[in-house]
């Protein structure tokens, strides 16, 4: 199959997908029901499996009187299986509950349109009224003490960086919104710092998460590789992070891209945001300069950027 046919049929798929959700935002339930093949198939995870086109029906319309809404598909996937057949996978979130898409088979009919033969999704959280003044989550990276003064990995800007975070934590408790701490442990034993189960490895105590507040551990820099947080975003329904910590030219740069990518939304804390000093050949950099390259750098395409003072006003 060529590369002509392939997005052709990826663009059908996308443009009956987006009918489908506009539909079911418009409370068009028999709208979104009649896009499924008479003998199609569901699967609800934990509800059961439905088979034909009637047992279908039978959720959604019940579904429908919890009043759902504000339908958002994020980090689509389609993979095309041939000239009539494609299967769409994503997250979503609702203004009620939110999941994953494991398996939308889109299979073009014999009238031309495109319809659901199987459908398999996840509900992994249920919510007893909306979340949408819920949406934002403040992201706390690898506030570590290795890169504090004293530690193994000292940068040039930690202390104020934490000292702005810390506001912006203070808000966020206060407001009971969304905090997702970040820390990253090396796994090998001989590691420079975050060596696991050091002091230096520990989150700093001005920005110590609470009992509540969950912790992701990752090993790469990149925080989504083998990591939780895509699952923890996806239950809490977030559409937005607001970014603070470091390393500005590695972890925080590629954690706002790699958001992006997958369909969210992020502001980066400017004064929130720490770096070392570096040098690359002959050129040499403190690490306020590290940081205003990488903000610069994601200003274009990859986060909206902001200081603490200007954020808090926008926010109160």
């Amino acid at each position: 199959m060529n590369q002509t046919t392939l997005n052709t049929i990826r663009n059908y798929v996308m443009q009956a997908s987006a009918q489908w959700i506009s539909d079911f935002n418009q409370g068009n339930v028999q709208t979104c029901i009649n896009r499924y093949l008479p003998s199609a198939t569901m699967q609800v995870h934990p509800f059961g499996k439905f088979t034909s086109i009637e047992a279908i029906a039978d959720f959604w319309l019940e579904f429908a009187k919890s009043n759902p809404s504000d339908l958002v598909y994020r980090n689509i996937e389609i993979k095309v299986l041939n000239d009539r057949q494609a299967v769409l996978s994503a997250n979503w979130r609702m203004n009620i509950a939110s999941g994953f898409i494991s398996k939308e088979l889109w299979t073009l009919a014999e009238d031309g349109q495109w319809y659901l033969e199987e459908d398999d999704f996840t509900v992994l959280a249920q919510h007893t009224k909306p979340v949408d003044d819920k949406r934002t989550a403040l992201v706390l990276v690898d506030l570590q003490n290795d890169y504090f003064s004293g530690g193994r990995f000292e940068l040039d800007n930690t202390d104020s960086a934490a000292k702005q975070a810390s506001q912006l934590l203070a808000h966020f408790r206060q407001k009971e919104l969304p905090v997702i701490h970040m820390q990253h442990l090396f796994e090998e034993t001989n590691a420079a710092f975050f060596s696991a189960n050091t002091v230096g490895a520990e989150i700093e105590s001005s920005v110590k998460p609470t009992a509540n507040e969950p912790v992701i551990i990752k090993h790469q820099i990149d925080s989504f590789i083998e990591t939780t947080l895509e699952q923890t975003l996806v239950e809490l329904g977030i559409d937005n992070l607001v970014i603070v910590g470091a390393m500005a030219q590695a972890c925080v740069q590629t954690l706002c891209r790699s958001a992006v990518n997958k369909g969210y939304k992020c502001q980066v804390i400017s004064d929130a945001i720490a770096a070392p000093k570096l040098e690359y050949q002959q050129h040499s950099f403190t690490g306020g300069q590290l940081v205003a390259a990488n903000l610069l750098s994601l200003s274009f395409g990859g986060a909206d950027i902001t200081d603490t003072k200007g954020w808090l006003q926008e926010n109160k």
